[in-house]
């Protein structure tokens, strides 16, 4: 009876720590899995940050690439304005040389009134095409300096490009928080995008 009655609590508490043990292990898997749960949302979140950086240097890419097509759309439209200038200032030239050829002729033919006449007008001819030709070489002048501003730009365009390229193979490439291994180069765009801005705009303004 005595040895009994020492097993039956001694059973008792076997069962009791037994039921306490168990219900530590629940605890800690339940805590185990919900901090699964935090740092796979946390995984999720960073995927989802790095696919919207990636977007964004492939919309800067595709944004370059048609800044390019019209700057040289741009440039082959000033070469024709500058070709059209080089072919009315050739005018202009042989006009002016077929009517001093005239008031030769004339000022032989023609009586002193008459000549002098003639000549005051062909002179007066004269003088205005050579404006016309002095000016149609600024115009040409202008037309050249906007084309190197062009070609310029369209250099740094496909600098800008080249460098946004590289920016966006730097995303496949990070580190364990997420971030590119190698060092963006973002003031550097931010100078090329600016540098080519500034030709452009100073290509059209000689341009007009």
């Amino acid at each position: 009876m005595r040895l009994g009655g020492f097993l039956r609590p001694l059973r008792l508490s076997g069962l009791v720590l037994l039921l306490a043990l168990s219900a530590c292990a629940g605890q800690r898997a339940e805590q185990e899995a919900m901090q699964a749960q935090q740092e796979a949302a946390a995984a999720e979140a960073e995927a989802r940050a790095m696919a919207a950086r990636a977007q964004q240097a492939q919309e800067a890419r595709l944004a370059a690439e048609q800044s390019e097509r019209e700057l040289r759309a741009e440039l082959e439209r000033v070469e024709r304005e500058r070709a059209v200038q080089a072919e009315a200032r050739a005018e202009a030239e042989r006009e002016a040389a077929a009517r001093a050829r005239q008031a030769a002729a004339l000022q032989s033919q023609q009586e002193a009134a008459d000549r002098a006449r003639m000549l005051s007008e062909q002179n007066e001819r004269i003088a205005a095409l050579e404006r016309e030709v002095v000016e149609a070489d600024a115009r040409i002048q202008r037309r050249e300096q906007a084309n190197a501003k062009l070609a310029e730009a369209i250099t740094a365009a496909e600098e800008l490009l080249q460098m946004l390229a590289s920016e966006q193979l730097k995303y496949e490439n990070v580190d364990a928080q997420g971030q590119t291994v190698e060092p963006l180069q973002k003031s550097l765009i931010s100078e090329l995008e600016a540098r080519k801005d500034t030709l452009v705009r100073e290509a059209r303004q000689l341009g007009n």
